[in-house]
């Protein structure tokens, strides 16, 4: 059967989305099976939200944004997303989601050494020849946007969401956590290279890829924990993108 572009994109996204879901899907049934709070209406509207995720990456670009390659209209959608669901969900606000919270008072000083761990991960890998060249957009882009964008989702929503289906029985260096660690973990690795459906949607799974996004995601998902707030994992975030771009302009400086 013949898709169009647009029919094409949307099931990738889906198919993408299914395979995070089902990825996920035995850390759920885990939690599920030992958790006292079991939001069960909750859980399903998490799930739908997960795949509207995936789907508005793979929309078409419109006029504006086709012929950039950074993905600005993507990044952008996951935004106004966030903002539509923080400002129309009853019970939900910007506080939920770790927006306007205030830092846990004394949470800074152990999230920055926690952060800097994850912005060392990158490092391992420049150390193994990757390497990276940005122009001018690219680096606005990669300071900006990604953490924004993607911290605003995974750590915001889906992991506080997931909070309120399985609450947080665990604690680790001052930070209370539960089962929406790491199934957001899985689910932000999905998105990030674990998981990809090319535009004949078949499936790749590349589990070296993974690695890096796994790694960060575990880290930046305590620290959210550890401090109320989205913020610092979402600068740690973009510093984490940029650490091989950096390394290779210094790197090329060094030889010339």
């Amino acid at each position: 059967m013949h898709m169009t572009p647009l029919g094409s994109e949307l099931t990738a996204g889906g198919i993408q989305g299914g395979l995070a879901l089902a990825l996920a899907a035995p850390f759920v049934l885990a939690a599920t099976l030992h958790s006292r709070t079991r939001r069960w209406r909750l859980l399903f509207a998490t799930g739908f939200l997960v795949l509207l995720s995936f789907v508005l990456t793979r929309l078409p670009r419109v006029d504006g944004f086709r012929n950039h390659s950074w993905a600005w209209q993507e990044t952008l959608l996951l935004i106004a997303f966030f903002f539509l669901l923080a400002v129309v969900t009853p019970g939900i606000s910007l506080a939920t989601f770790g927006v306007t919270s205030h830092l846990r008072p004394g949470s800074l000083k152990p999230a920055i050494p926690a952060l800097a761990l994850a912005v060392l991960i990158p490092f391992v890998f420049f150390a193994l020849g990757a390497r990276k060249t940005l122009g001018a957009e690219g680096w606005i882009y990669l300071s900006l946007m990604p953490g924004l964008a993607e911290e605003l989702v995974f750590r915001g929503v889906f992991q506080s969401l997931l909070n309120q289906v399985f609450g947080k029985p665990w604690s680790f260096a001052n930070a209370e956590f539960g089962w929406s660690l790491p199934i957001t973990t899985l689910l932000f690795a999905a998105a990030n290279g674990l998981l990809e459906v090319d535009s004949q949607l078949h499936p790749h799974v590349s589990l070296v890829r993974g690695i890096a996004p796994l790694a960060s995601g575990l880290i930046a998902g305590w620290v959210r924990e550890r401090t109320d707030s989205i913020w610092p994992s979402a600068v740690g975030h973009n510093l984490f993108n940029l650490v091989i771009p950096l390394g290779s302009v210094l790197l090329k400086a060094a030889q010339s």
